[in-house]
């Protein structure tokens, strides 16, 4: 059982509305964890690499990076299994970065709020609040994402048949950016609870 969790704010940079959740996360989870945390919150697939920069340093899962090491770029991130939010907490780190899919981009800030006890009649991760509906895997980052809303609101636009193709005349006409489905996050979080330590 936690001992206490970090009430954390994560926003998905350079959406406008912002996209975002709050959410309460134990202090004992490293960074890994968190890592699963944000793709179940965001409705992520968690296909891709993905990294941590905290203050200097930036830290993802090992197993992701061993098939491009050494990379020939320079990417050497630490191992975000062995860094905890207790850590970053006691270093009085309030706000770091994660970015999701190299590729697309997906950068969120991550704001610590604040530390509270656990309580315990409460499983976590927790969701408390959050806005809008995230945009989906492979889309092509911001820009992708907006050019996907901008054709799924019209039945004119001339890329419509191509996301049509890719994603079905259902998923266009039922996409609704304003939809916050704090239901189907609850129930990711309900099973990340019983794997998550």
């Amino acid at each position: 059982m936690a001992d206490q969790v970090a009430r954390i704010r994560i926003e998905l940079k350079r959406t406008k509305p912002r996209i975002w959740r709050r959410i309460d996360v134990p202090l004992s989870y490293t960074l890994i964890s968190l890592h699963t945390v944000i793709q179940a919150a965001f409705g992520w697939l968690g296909g891709h690499l993905y990294e941590f920069n905290v203050g200097d340093r930036g830290f993802s899962d090992p197993a992701f990076n061993s098939d491009i090491s050494p990379d020939p770029f320079g990417w050497d991130p630490e191992d975000a299994g062995k860094v905890s939010l207790r850590e970053i907490v006691a270093l009085g780190i309030k706000r770091f970065d994660y970015t999701y899919d190299f590729g697309d981009d997906w950068q969120h800030m991550i704001t610590i709020l604040r530390v509270v006890d656990a309580r315990p009649d409460t499983e976590y991760p927790a969701l408390v609040a959050g806005a809008r509906r995230a945009p989906f895997d492979d889309v092509g980052g911001v820009w992708g994402f907006y050019s996907f809303l901008e054709a799924a609101g019209d039945p004119n636009h001339p890329d419509r048949e191509e996301y049509k193709e890719w994603l079905g005349e259902y998923f266009m006409e039922d996409f609704d950016p304003e939809e916050f489905d704090d239901a189907s996050i609850r129930e990711r979080f309900a099973n990340l609870a019983r794997h998550l330590r």
